[in-house]
């Protein structure tokens, strides 16, 4: 049932808004979508069964306007850029390298008690909008931190690793499905193997 595809144009959406046509798109696969049939139950398919038109219609309804006419646009990467960036409001964002999405406690990187820790500080501070965003590549941003907080943040991070981006060009570029052992579809190894895989290609990449 499977198979590629390339997405379809709506419009044109300004900047503010974004956000909130990007939940209605979910809201409209949350509503339509087949969330029986798990072959089935990817966005595309819902795209199919409404039409590029239908789904379109459906968002404007839920969003409550509609798209502009669609503007020329050039994606030059899709990649996540590690560490540190500063926005126009003076709020400071940083994007840590998860592999392969999956947050844990490691010998080597204890990241879910780390996000624990900025949670709770984040939490105890009632004027912080510190948040945490996920990006489209499975990693996290941890997000809207005031200078006020930015030493705290940074201790923490520092403490449990989170600040660690020292990974090779394709590692940080690498992603993979959970596959084996969790996902019913799948036949062979991905997640699990994928870490190791990318180690022998570096030693291997070292030799040249």
């Amino acid at each position: 049932k499977t198979y590629p595809r390339t997405g379809s144009l709506f419009g044109f959406v300004p900047a503010d808004e974004v956000h909130t046509v990007c939940e209605k798109v979910m809201l409209v696969q949350r509503d339509f979508g087949n969330r029986k049939d798990r072959k089935n139950a990817r966005l595309k398919y819902t795209v199919d069964t409404l039409g590029v038109e239908g789904y379109k219609q459906k968002v404007e309804e839920y969003w409550g306007k509609k798209f502009q006419e669609p503007k020329s646009y050039e994606i030059k990467d899709n990649c996540d850029h590690f560490g540190w960036v500063t926005d126009e409001t003076r709020k400071h964002h940083f994007t840590c390298f998860i592999e392969n999405g999956r947050v844990e406690d490691t010998a080597e990187l204890p990241q879910k008690t780390g996000f624990k820790k900025l949670a709770e500080y984040f939490q105890s501070r009632s004027s912080s909008h510190g948040s945490f965003r996920l990006t489209g590549n499975q990693h996290v941003l941890i997000s809207s931190v005031s200078d006020e907080e930015l030493p705290s943040v940074k201790e923490i991070m520092q403490k449990y690793k989170l600040d660690n981006t020292n990974f090779s060009g394709l590692r940080l570029s690498s992603a993979a499905c959970v596959a084996f052992p969790t996902c019913g579809l799948a036949m062979a190894e991905s997640e699990r193997i994928v870490p190791v895989l990318i180690s022998k290609l570096e030693d291997g990449l070292e030799e040249y």
